[in-house]
């Protein structure tokens, strides 16, 4: 993988995390032009071949967080800057970007637990989750969105940056000697 690339990618999603740890939100003024330029670099650097590359890993970056997205689990933003990190480094790396952050936001969503004193609550939401899931049903009372003003938020930009990070630097999913 080229040091452009992988630095190029680290610097997006490391910029991207500031800025959602700050207002979360992650811009599209940030992700679009970045997306492009990953797509435009691997072109320029490998050609028909990396632009293949890139796009596959553009689109693998989308399907892995479009389903969270649209379950109202994480905001646009987030998705988009996966997509960033496919289009500089490819479909293997992104989806190793992809495991490492979710390790990492499952970390960091313990953390916030932790610090916000909120078991009580994030163990009824995963009640009426898991009842939900088995029986089927929709519980239309219980509001465990983003888009719910009460709860609380994980920038997950950040968990997206270390997941990145952790693929570029390792170049490996994790493995726990399974």
């Amino acid at each position: 993988m080229n040091h452009y690339l992988c630095g190029a990618a680290i610097t997006c999603v490391v910029v991207a995390a500031v800025i959602d740890v700050l207002t979360q939100k992650i811009p599209n003024w940030l992700t679009v032009p970045s997306a492009l330029l990953g797509v435009i670099l691997n072109f320029h650097l490998y050609g028909a071949k990396g632009l293949s590359s890139s796009i596959t890993g553009l689109i693998i970056g989308f399907l892995l967080l479009f389903f969270v997205y649209r379950v109202g689990g994480m905001g646009a933003g987030d998705v988009k800057l996966l997509c960033v990190a496919g289009a500089f480094l490819g479909p293997k790396l992104v989806f190793y970007s992809f495991i490492w952050m979710a390790l990492v936001g499952g970390v960091l969503a313990l953390i916030l637990i932790l610090y916000k004193k909120a078991f009580s609550q994030t163990f009824r939401n995963l009640k009426i989750l898991l009842l939900d899931w088995i029986l089927r049903t929709h519980n239309k009372d219980a509001n465990l969105t983003i888009r719910n003003e009460t709860s609380i938020k994980l920038p997950y930009g950040v968990a997206i940056a270390a997941g990145v990070i952790l693929a570029v630097w390792l170049k490996r999913i994790p493995d726990f000697g399974f």
